[in-house]
């Protein structure tokens, strides 16, 4: 078998292993060394695979594009590139969906072993590529006479079983193929059988661990703290389960799920509440059980750092951000409250949670009439959620959009699945992860995102497939790194503004009406409603630019905050 037919055995291989363990999408970038498996791809897809293929020809886009995709459906998405730089391209994104939970299947093609280290062009060290961004890594040397299907196949399985197991991630495959990579004619080829494969058990709680959690919560006032859970991988109903057996409220992040047209009775303005020294001071909790991720919430966070806890992690993970956890049980949130279904409930006093959902019903209404008027970044956040069907897509970027929605959103009973990316919380890749998301999600999609992270990733909206239904872009414009004002930073009387807000002058709606997306420039709150009502009624990518103020914003955000106090102290 000459060198081409060994590439295409060997990629249609691992085409064929990876559909059979569950791959459903595959975001290729052209280049000439991973041709083997793009055209073993394309070719089960027209062959009728359950297979669906993205072509997006910036690798780091590629790379964001899908772990949109893979955070949407909880499924590993297959990436290929070609050989050299191409592949450095994906390390933010391997970074995001490594901390994220976000399982991937990396493959890079490389160069053969007497081209590595030897000058040799488009070439370049990729083994071990991602260090321990991955949670498994392997290099396939390129296939010859002496080629095993069964040793390739144990690599690929053993790969699916890392990226999805119990902290699924990125895993990566690094290609060797040698020249010629292709020819045309090539004898069709099927590989052999998969063997048995088998999943990862789910560890059960034991009666020692139930007890325990007895005796650690009863006689508290505690929480119940949700973090981000963008791949709504906690049942709703296990939380309020959870919750009902505790006696405790729900503190949820806006990324939990349960925010938003949820039934879970959750307290959905815990942001706010906890700025109030008299709230803190008169719902003292003493311990709390913290499940999914980290939340983005300062004032919950400052709480956490003072409060025992107890994390409900089954990852096998270190999750212990504020240094308060002092138990963690491995076991997922269904199988404890499998467990718990024999144990009685705790005996707590019933009015501990009814005095927080009487406070969390005052700042929602303080909430509502402090943004019903004046465009700044919480009333932006507000108005925007509010204007959203039911089945949306919300996807929410890091820095001020994340807390904003945090502090000042409400609910209107209107179901949302909502979606960030808090693995890293960064800004970069914001635009690319929501088009993959729209790839896969069946209904409309909202992006809040602000100046420097549009910026950072606009480019994207050339790079990347074009959805079909409608995707909204809010961009609130402050000119620069507004989050940075509530920062300590802000008092240096030279540095802040340069090397921190880092302003700038470019026309973000004029680019993107380069880049022939429809745009809207408001500015009023009442200019943004109709903007985002024509928006989401028009197929494609839409983007609505909100310039503000940045020190009035700054400063509208501790009077909204105040104002929540007060109607607290009025409510008494």
């Amino acid at each position: 078998m000459n060198t081409a037919d060994l590439n295409r055995q060997q990629a249609v291989q691992l085409v064929e292993t990876l559909t059979t363990l569950g791959l459903r999408h595959a975001v290729l970038s052209p280049g000439a060394r991973n041709t083997p498996l793009m055209l073993a791809l394309h070719d089960a897809a027209i062959d009728g695979a359950d297979l669906t293929l993205h072509s997006v020809i910036d690798e780091r886009a590629a790379a964001f594009y899908a772990l949109g995709i893979a955070r949407q459906t909880d499924r590993p998405v297959l990436l290929s590139c070609t050989s050299g730089s191409a592949a450095a391209n994906y390390f933010p994104a391997v970074v995001e969906a490594s901390e994220g939970l976000v399982p991937l299947i990396v493959a890079t093609a490389d160069r053969p072993a007497e081209l590595q280290d030897c000058g040799a062009p488009q070439a370049m060290n990729q083994v071990d590529l991602f260090g321990t961004h991955v949670r498994a890594a392997a290099t396939v040397e390129a296939p010859d006479a002496d080629h095993s299907s069964e040793e390739l196949a144990g690599i690929l399985q053993d790969l699916w079983s890392d990226a999805t197991g119990r902290a699924p991630g990125p895993v990566h495959i690094n290609l060797r193929f040698r020249k010629p990579l292709w020819r045309d004619g090539s004898p069709a080829i099927r590989t052999p059988p998969l063997t048995e494969f088998r999943q990862q058990q789910a560890q059960a709680v034991s009666d020692t661990d139930l007890e325990r959690l007895v005796d650690e919560t009863r006689g508290h006032q505690g929480v119940v703290v949700v973090g981000p859970d963008p791949s709504a991988r906690l049942r709703p109903t296990d939380v309020q389960a959870l919750a009902d057996w505790l006696g405790w409220p729900i503190l949820a992040d806006p990324v939990s799920q349960l925010r938003f047209g949820s039934e879970v009775s959750v307290i959905h303005h815990h942001d706010a509440l906890l700025r109030s020294q008299t709230f803190r001071d008169e719902h003292p909790y003493t311990k709390a059980i913290c499940l999914g991720g980290t939340s983005s919430s300062r004032p919950l966070e400052e709480l956490l750092r003072q409060t025992p806890s107890i994390a409900i992690n089954p990852t096998d993970r270190n999750w212990n951000p504020w240094g308060g956890v002092t138990w963690t049980m491995p076991v997922s949130l269904s199988a404890l409250v499998s467990g718990l279904a024999d144990k009685d409930p705790l005996d707590t006093d019933p009015g501990w949670r009814a005095r927080w959902l009487e406070s969390d019903a005052t700042a929602d209404g303080a909430i509502r009439a402090f943004c019903d008027d004046g465009l700044w970044e919480g009333s932006i956040a507000h108005h925007f959620v509010s204007s959203l069907p039911a089945g949306t897509l919300l996807r929410i970027a890091s820095s001020m959009p994340i807390r904003d929605v945090d502090s000042f959103c409400v609910d209107d009973g209107r179901s949302l699945r909502v979606s960030s990316n808090r693995g890293v919380n960064g800004i970069d890749g914001t635009i690319a992860t929501t088009l993959g998301a729209a790839a896969v999600h069946p209904a409309p999609v909202a992006l809040l995102t602000g100046d420097l992270s549009t910026l950072h990733d606009i480019g994207a909206l050339l790079t990347t497939p074009r959805p079909t239904q409608s995707v909204v872009i809010t961009v609130v414009d402050n000119g620069g790194g507004g989050i940075f004002g509530f920062l300590p930073m802000r008092d240096h009387p030279t540095g802040f503004e340069p090397w921190y807000v880092t302003p700038h002058s470019h026309d973000i709606a004029a680019i993107a009406r380069a880049m022939s997306v429809q745009t809207f420039s408001p500015t009023s709150l009442a200019a943004c409603k109709q903007a985002w009502q024509v928006s989401l009624q028009t197929p494609g990518v839409s983007l609505v630019h909100v310039r503000i103020d940045r020190q009035d914003s700054t400063d509208t955000h501790f009077d909204a905050w105040s104002a929540v106090t007060e109607a607290l102290g009025r409510d008494q």
